[in-house]
């Protein structure tokens, strides 16, 4: 893993094994302690300039060590250093444990009273608590963000104070950092290319290519110099840089890759768009990984070792079997205007030849000017007209031009149903799940963030077969026959499949590190919250 020094300070004290200063006085150190609690339990919110936040938990954890020290003095301090530094790899920041004024403290310390020793140990013992915390359940609150917000969090069945003391006085802390440790694959992937780009970004970053008409293959252009070191920042060119001018089949083919990586139209044309996605700084990738990998930390706790991941920025579904990635397939998300919620839920059934009940919204959005322009549509499209009462009712008897015509649509089972042939149901108060589309050629878009708000998945099939994998009286031909038959039929799963609906506009796919844009807007909230102070 690439890991990048964030403090010279804190580099040199793991670098001299953070020579631990024997105190003296500790009966008075322990005073000061119990002293410095209490007040802070009573409302004193900073201890020399830092904010404290755990101070219930450091009035217990204190308690059940009768106010000795836990770091000033001890190997703990070592530990903790090595930890944060960690944490720091993982997409934090500083500042988020109290650095680097948390060295100042300590060597305040090291010379100075039985105040100052107190004063770093409370510092550290806080930096602690935060750190645990924030890997445990993340550093921003996702209910305070989003409504929709229904993933499980960890429950802690132990008070944290004897959990800390039980580490503290037999493995170490390091042991509880490693009991706590994500050992996911793609978040270890993400750390790993986030501190790639904070490298990336320490050396200087890569070249910005001027803006000028659109760059061709075989053009001849004073920007493919400049275009061959911007790739070759990345990864996607591997050829020499030189001083030709000319666009080569060799750059073209890394540029390729890179538009794929991006989402953007493989052709290796650099039009504004893919121009636009390669002048973005490392500085702003580094960002993304980041929220990354926040995001990942508000569930990851809760996956089990079977789940179905949507990708709602990057319009893509992933199926994880056993805890390894099993199959990924292009998707379709809501639009900016209809967004696909983040939530999860678990598949129950699949449904064949699905019927589509045209939700209110849509009917009264979409369909309800298409029909008094076309009064064919409905008949064309295999659609049924219901009354109030559920009744099917002649599309004629119906007053289009009303505000309200105070009836329902759904569309027959067929090739032309917007769900098409399946979907994959499970039940939510959204009314979103997964299906298959009648317009498949939407698959080859850039941007597929085009739905009302439910996930089209391009292979739905493939995804039915591994879905039903347990279920030894399944088989494709049993799948053709019921599609072939026409008819409505639900297949209940062998198990319920968990599904979770995420955002993330940066992963890991295939060991290359993939960004997009953030369709709805969302990142630059997160972010704010993500580097605000706790």
């Amino acid at each position: 893993m690439i890991r990048i020094p964030h403090s010279v300070a804190l580099a040199a004290c793991l670098a001299f094994g953070l020579t631990i200063a024997p105190h003296t006085g500790r009966a008075s150190v322990e005073t000061v302690l119990a002293e410095q609690v209490r007040a802070i339990v009573a409302g004193q919110s900073e201890v020399s300039g830092e904010q404290i936040v755990a101070g219930d938990f450091l009035e217990q954890l204190y308690g059940l060590r009768g106010n000795a020290p836990i770091w000033f003095g001890t190997p703990a301090a070592r530990q903790l250093l090595a930890e944060l530094d960690f944490a720091l790899s993982q997409g934090f920041r500083p500042p988020d444990f109290h650095m680097p004024r948390l060295l100042d403290l300590y060597d305040q310390a090291t010379v100075g009273t039985d105040a100052d020793k107190a004063a770093f140990d409370i510092v550290a013992t806080d930096a602690a608590a935060r750190l645990v915390h924030h890997m445990v359940f993340g550093k921003v609150s996702p209910e305070a963000l989003s409504s929709t917000w229904n993933f499980s969090q960890p429950v802690i069945e132990r008070p944290p104070a004897e959990v800390f003391q039980e580490y503290l006085s037999g493995p170490g802390f390091s042991a509880l950092m490693g009991k706590l440790a994500i050992g996911n694959s793609q978040y270890l992937q993400m750390v790993d290319a986030l501190n790639l780009y904070r490298e990336i970004d320490a050396r200087g970053g890569w070249p910005m290519v001027p803006e000028g008409p659109a760059l061709k293959p075989g053009m001849e252009d004073p920007r493919v110099p400049v275009l061959k070191e911007r790739l070759l920042a990345e990864g996607d060119y591997t050829g020499m840089v030189g001083e030709g001018l000319v666009y080569d089949a060799v750059t073209e083919a890394a540029v390729v890759r890179f538009q794929a990586r991006h989402g953007l139209s493989a052709d290796g044309v650099i039009g504004p768009r893919t121009l636009a996605s390669m002048n973005r700084t490392p500085a702003d990738r580094v960002d993304q990984l980041r929220l990354s990998l926040e995001r990942f930390r508000w569930f990851v706790r809760g996956l089990e070792d079977d789940f179905v991941l949507v990708n709602i920025a990057g319009a893509r579904t992933f199926l994880v079997l056993d805890g390894e990635l099993a199959w990924t397939t292009r998707s379709i998300t809501g639009s900016a205007y209809r967004q696909t919620p983040v939530f999860r839920d678990d598949i129950k059934y699949m449904e064949l030849n699905p019927t589509w009940t045209v939700p209110a919204s849509i009917f009264r959005k979409d369909k309800l000017s298409v029909i008094r322009k076309d009064p064919g549509y409905l008949e064309r499209n295999n659609y049924l007209v219901r009354n109030a009462s559920g009744k099917v009712v002649p599309a004629r008897s119906v007053n289009w031009n009303a505000n309200n015509p105070n009836v329902s649509l759904m569309q027959k089972p067929g090739p032309d149903n917007a769900l098409g042939r399946i979907k994959f149901m499970f039940p939510n108060k959204y009314a979103v799940y997964l299906h298959d589309t009648n317009n498949r050629g939407l698959f080859d878009r850039e941007d597929r963030n085009l739905s009302s708000g439910c996930v089209r998945v391009e292979d739905p099939f493939v995804l039915a077969g591994l879905l039903m994998r347990d279920d030894p009286e399944w088989s494709q031909t049993r799948m053709q026959a019921i599609l072939d038959s026409g008819k409505t039929t639900r297949v209940d799963l062998p198990e319920p499949m968990p599904v979770m609906l995420t955002y993330w506009t940066a992963w890991v796919e295939d060991g290359r590190v993939h960004f997009r844009e953030d369709p709805y807007e969302r990142d630059a909230a997160v972010l704010k919250a993500l580097n605000a102070a706790f």
